[in-house]
């Protein structure tokens, strides 16, 4: 079986992001989608990098979708 594009696992943060709720803590959310922690640091800085998601405060820091 093929590893998941970043492409691919970029549309499943989005969409479980806005299933969530539109902001969460990077710790839950990671267990949430059970990746491990560099898969999640990829797409979630590649998400940030493109102004698809934004990065949010907090101890463990957090993110979100962005506010329009």
């Amino acid at each position: 079986m093929a590893r998941p594009t970043i492409e691919q696992d970029s549309k499943t943060f989005i969409a479980a992001l806005r299933k969530i709720g539109e902001r969460v803590g990077n710790g839950f959310f990671r267990e949430h989608l059970g990746w491990t922690d560099t898969r999640y640091t990829r797409v979630r800085e590649a998400l940030i990098e493109s102004g698809k998601v934004e990065r949010g405060r907090g101890r463990g820091g957090s993110v979100g979708l962005p506010l329009r």
